[in-house]
């Protein structure tokens, strides 16, 4: 199939596509005129990919974890194991947030008395 048929089979954009070929995520075939030519499993690759880009993996990790999944080999335990620590990952950004936005909050105050001091 064609880049566009994968791109609409799979929701995700050519340019997209593209990328991931580029970082050597998925290969295509080229035929003499030129068109990339990709094989139906190449869908599956792709979803696993743009699946794993919307929980927020980076593309090292997915890189990493993309051989076992076209290999079959990677566990429905792995990735469970991997989202646990992508949401332990994801608390903390939280947290340290929350906590910028204290001290953010903090400064408002803190500005608010001052003009409230001036004459």
């Amino acid at each position: 199939m064609r880049i566009s048929e994968l791109s609409a089979k799979t929701q995700v954009s050519v340019h997209r596509l593209r990328r991931y070929e580029a970082d050597g995520l998925i290969e295509s075939q080229r035929l003499p005129n030129g068109y990339r030519k990709y094989d139906e499993k190449t869908v599956k690759y792709v979803i696993f990919i743009a699946m794993s880009r919307e929980m927020g993996f980076s593309l090292p990790f997915i890189a990493e974890y993309l051989p076992r999944f076209k290999a079959g080999k990677l566990s429905a335990q792995d990735m469970i194991e991997a989202i646990h620590q992508r949401v332990a990952e994801i608390d903390q950004l939280m947290s340290e947030q929350q906590a910028l936005r204290q001290k953010l909050m903090d400064h408002i105050g803190w500005f608010k008395t001052q003009a409230r001091k001036k004459p």
